[in-house]
C-alpha cells in the first residue's frame, strides 16, 4: 500500500474519529496509503470493521476501535487501546460529528444535548486524553473538523450546531497556545457544501443552487477535505498552528 504516494506518515500513528463514512473514511484510507498506522473509530462498529478489512486488503496497517465520543470513558479507553496497539498517537483527527436540521423552536433538549456532547465534548475529551502522551513524545498533530457555520452561523441546521463549531474554533486556538511549546500543533478546518451522508437532506436543486453561489462553481468532496487534513497533519505544516482553514471554494472568506 502507498506505492503510488509519498510515505509522508511512515512511522506515525493517526487516530481518526467518525471514520465510518465521509471525510473520516477518506482521510483514514489516505493516511494508510501514505504509510501511517491508522486507528479508525466510530460509533458504527460494523462499518469501521469493514473499513479495517478494506485497508488491510490494500496492505495498510489499521485497527478498528468502536467509540461513542460523547462518552468520556469510551474516549479515554480509545486512546489507551490505540497506545496498547501501536505505542503512540502522533496524529489526532477529531472528525466525529452530529448534525440535524430544524428551526430554533424545533430544537429539543435531546438535540441540544447530543449536538454538544458529540461535537464539543467529544473533541475536548479526545484532546485531553492525548495531551500527556503527545507531551511525552514531544510531538503531535491535532486537527479538528469545524464548519463554516462556526464562523458564519447556522441557516438550515439546528442553531446548536454552529454554536458547537464556533466553540471548536476557539478551543483550537487555546490548545495551540498551550501545546505549541511541546512540539504539538492544533489546527481546524471549516468546510462548507461537502457532499457526505450528513448532507443527504439537500436535494438536487439545492445542491445546484449552492454550487452556483460558490466562486469555483462546484461542491466540495471528501478528497478535498482529506488533502487539507493530511497537509495539516504533516511536518510540512509545522509552522502553522491555531488556524481554522476555510475550505469552501471561496463561498466564505475571512
Amino acid at each position: 500500500m502507498g506505492s503510488e504516494r509519498h510515505q509522508r506518515f511512515a512511522g506515525k500513528t493517526a487516530l481518526v474519529t467518525g471514520a465510518a463514512q465521509g471525510i473520516g473514511r477518506a482521510v483514514a484510507t489516505d493516511f494508510a496509503e501514505e504509510g501511517a498506522s491508522v486507528v479508525v473509530s466510530d460509533i458504527l462498529g460494523d462499518d469501521i470493521k469493514k473499513l479495517e478489512s478494506e485497508i488491510r486488503e490494500r496492505g495498510g496497517t489499521v485497527v478498528a476501535i468502536p467509540c461513542d465520543v460523547s462518552s468520556r470513558d469510551q474516549v479515554e479507553k480509545l486512546i489507551e487501546d490505540a497506545v496498547s496497539w501501536v505505542g503512540s498517537v502522533d496524529i489526532l483527527v477529531n472528525n466525529a460529528g452530529y448534525l440535524t436540521t430544524g428551526t430554533i423552536e424545533e430544537t429539543t433538549d435531546e438535540i441540544i444535548d447530543r449536538t454538544l456532547s458529540v461535537n464539543l465534548n467529544g473533541v475536548l475529551y479526545a484532546i485531553r486524553a492525548v495531551t500527556p502522551l503527545m507531551k511525552r513524545q514531544g510531538y503531535g498533530r491535532i486537527i479538528n473538523v469545524a464548519s463554516i457555520t462556526g464562523k458564519n452561523g447556522d441557516n438550515s441546521t439546528v442553531f446548536a450546531y454552529g454554536a458547537t463549531k464556533g466553540a471548536v474554533i476557539s478551543l483550537t486556538r487555546s490548545v495551540a497556545r498551550q501545546l505549541g511549546p511541546f512540539g504539538i500543533t492544533c489546527n481546524a478546518i471549516a468546510p462548507h457544501a461537502v457532499m457526505t451522508k450528513m448532507m443527504e437532506y439537500w436535494d438536487a436543486d439545492k445542491k445546484q443552487q449552492i454550487a452556483d453561489k460558490i466562486p469555483v462553481r462546484r461542491l466540495g468532496t471528501v478528497e478535498d477535505m482529506s488533502a487539507l487534513i493530511r497537509f495539516l497533519s504533516s511536518d510540512e505544516s509545522s509552522f502553522i498552528t491555531g488556524e481554522t482553514v476555510n475550505i469552501n471554494g471561496g463561498y466564505y472568506m475571512d
